[in-house]
């Protein structure tokens, strides 16, 4: 029957003759990770770049997009919406106008 030690480095259980005498660190773990091959650069040019001027301070943005609260946002995106509806479907949008406006009692 074979006996079992536990490794210091690794924690692995493994059989006694994974280990040289009477070593706490198996043999896999002395002999360690085969070394990687190292890249090696194809050239040794060093590129120099030029110091850029410091960025300009921005503006504050100016105009329509992002301007306002929520609310009058959604008013204006509903009210383009609207006024695109009525140049496509001028027919349509005349007659429930007109429905509209008699539901009111105007006209």
């Amino acid at each position: 029957m074979a006996a079992w030690r536990r490794c210091a480095k690794c924690r692995k259980v493994l059989q006694e003759d994974a280990f040289e005498g009477a070593s706490d660190t198996c043999m896999a773990c002395i002999a360690g990770p085969p070394p990687k091959a190292r890249a090696t650069r194809a050239s040794t040019v060093k590129t120099v770049r030029p110091a850029t001027t410091p960025p300009a301070e921005r503006q504050p943005l100016r105009g329509v997009v992002g301007s306002g609260d929520l609310e009058v946002r959604e008013r204006r995106a509903r009210k383009t919406a609207t006024d695109q509806l009525a140049e496509m479907y001028a027919e349509e949008f005349a007659q429930l106008l007109q429905s509209a406006r008699r539901a009111e009692g105007l006209r």
